[in-house]
Parts: C-alpha cells; sequence; structure tokens
C-alpha cells in the first residue's frame, strides 16, 4: 500500500533564510535530516534528493514535473522545453499510457484519486474544451477513477487544512484500503506566487499534516515528494532550479534504490505494486 502525497512546489534550500531553515518543522526535518542535501538511509525511511531540471535549461514546470513523476520518462526532454502548469496534448498522451494511475487501475489495483473538488470547479473543468486538471487529476481522469466532490467521504481537502494533523490521520486511513493512493497539495506552490505572507503557515500545516499520517500507524508507506523547487525561496516569485526531497517512510522504504531525479519514482512505485508483491514486506 503507498499514500503518494505530492507537495507542489517543494525544493530543498540551505540558506538561512529559507523557512525550511527558519521554521520548527520537526516532522519534516526529522524525515529529512533537516532538509539535507544528501540522501539517507534510516530504519523504515529513505530520503532521497532528485535532480527536477530534467538537463533542459530554463525553470522547472509543473506540467513537465509532475508528468515525469507519474510515468518515469522525462517529460521535459520529450517536449524539448518546460511546460506547465496543467500537461497540454503531447503530455496528456503520455499520461494516458503511462501514468500510474493508468498502469494500476489496468491491472486491478485498488487506485484513489483522494483530492476533493467543488462541485462548481468539477463541472467546469469536466466541460471545458481545454485541459484544466493538472497531471495528477488528468492521469486519474484518464485512469478512469472518480474525481470526488469535497463532500464525498473518501475526499480529502488538497490545501488550505483547518486540522492538518487530522487530514493527515484521514490519508492513512483511506491508504488502508487501496494500494495506490494520491493526495495532492498545491497550497505551497499557489502563496510562494501570491501570498507570499503566508507561507510559513502553510509550511506549519504541512508539517502537522505529515505527523498526524505518521501517528495513525498506517501500513501504507508514505511517498512525499514536489515537481519543482519555489516555496524555500519565498524572496521571489518564481520556480527554482533547487533539487526536490523524496521521503519514503514506512514498511516499504527498505526496496528504495538510489534515485537521482523526478524520473526514478515511477519505476520504483510500479515495482512494489506489481500483483506479486503489492502486500510486501508484512
Amino acid at each position: 500500500m503507498l499514500a503518494f502525497l505530492f507537495v507542489d512546489g517543494l525544493g530543498l534550500s540551505d540558506d538561512p533564510r529559507s523557512p525550511l531553515q527558519r521554521l520548527e518543522l520537526p516532522t519534516l526535518k526529522n524525515l529529512t535530516g533537516s532538509f539535507s542535501l544528501q540522501p539517507f538511509d534510516a530504519p523504515g525511511l529513505a530520503y532521497r534528493v532528485l535532480e527536477a531540471t530534467l538537463g533542459i535549461e530554463g525553470l522547472p514546470q509543473s506540467g513537465t514535473g509532475q508528468t515525469t513523476l507519474l510515468t518515469g520518462i522525462n517529460a521535459a526532454k520529450f517536449l524539448g522545453y518546460h511546460q506547465g502548469p496543467h500537461p497540454l496534448s503531447r503530455l496528456q498522451g503520455l499520461l494516458r499510457q503511462e501514468s500510474v494511475q493508468v498502469w494500476g487501475a489496468g491491472r486491478g489495483l485498488r487506485v484513489l484519486h483522494a483530492n476533493g473538488y467543488r462541485q462548481e470547479y468539477l463541472e467546469r473543468v469536466l466541460d471545458a474544451r481545454r485541459n484544466m486538471l493538472s497531471a495528477f487529476g488528468y492521469s486519474a481522469k484518464a485512469a478512469g477513477l472518480e474525481l470526488l466532490p469535497l463532500e464525498d467521504p473518501r475526499a480529502l481537502p488538497p490545501a488550505f487544512w483547518s486540522e492538518p494533523e487530522r487530514t493527515g490521520q484521514g490519508l492513512a486511513r483511506l491508504a488502508e484500503g487501496h494500494d495506490l493512493t494520491i493526495l495532492e497539495d498545491w497550497s505551497l506552490d499557489y502563496s510562494a506566487h501570491r501570498v507570499q505572507d503566508k507561507l510559513d503557515e502553510r509550511f506549519l500545516e504541512l508539517d502537522a499534516f505529515v505527523k498526524g499520517f505518521l501517528e495513525a500507524h498506517s501500513k501504507a508507506t508514505l511517498i512525499l515528494t514536489a515537481d519543482h523547487g519555489n516555496a524555500e525561496e519565498p524572496w521571489h516569485t518564481h520556480h527554482s532550479t533547487n533539487p526536490v526531497p523524496c521521503v519514503i517512510s514506512g514498511p516499504l522504504a527498505n526496496t528504495v534504490p538510489d534515485m537521482l531525479s523526478l524520473t526514478d519514482v515511477a519505476p520504483w512505485m510500479r515495482s512494489v505494486l506489481t500483483p506479486s508483491s503489492q502486500n510486501l514486506p508484512p
């Protein structure tokens, strides 16, 4: 069982001005070695540092970064440039064919896209001619997964958690009933672009969310990673070229190989989600 918490715009920085260094974030710092730039392993924990520029000049973007995370294919190299925020036609083709959601659903695995959407937003995006969904939402739709309204008991708010620990516990509970559960948190990237004075609050919410998940003692393994940097450098409003953290905590952490890039996440996920190994180790 995997619980994939995708955090949009979370890069790494050792700059003392960074919220990563200024704030008390005990849970996240414990999992990342205080946001270390060096990978490490510990019992039940694998921490990796992923290159997010994908070898392409320019600032990383969400469309290509998220598509890469979900497929294992270098989407920026595939296009020849970084593209975002939403995946356009060529990336949509990759996601329909190669995303972990489509792959898992096609093999009979229990896959849940846990993001809750406002009903009016759902109606708008599903009727739109041009895709307005993130790569995660688009992949869920392509896999035949239901896009859930916020009122659905299987849905979690994707940002601005009023009770972050309780919401983290909710993800742990949902993950117990599925092979792969995915939740996007886009609040850091949104705040870094638009309301930087709220960034500290968003980081504290994320720390509390992860604390809630871990304290639920779920049998699911948590994956936390990002598509590109941004929120770690609040002295500007654009994306960064910094690497991103990848935390894997739980029973499957001891199966994690070396990872160097966003391209390395999906292959590992597939390797532990195959029918012969999805319930291992106990």
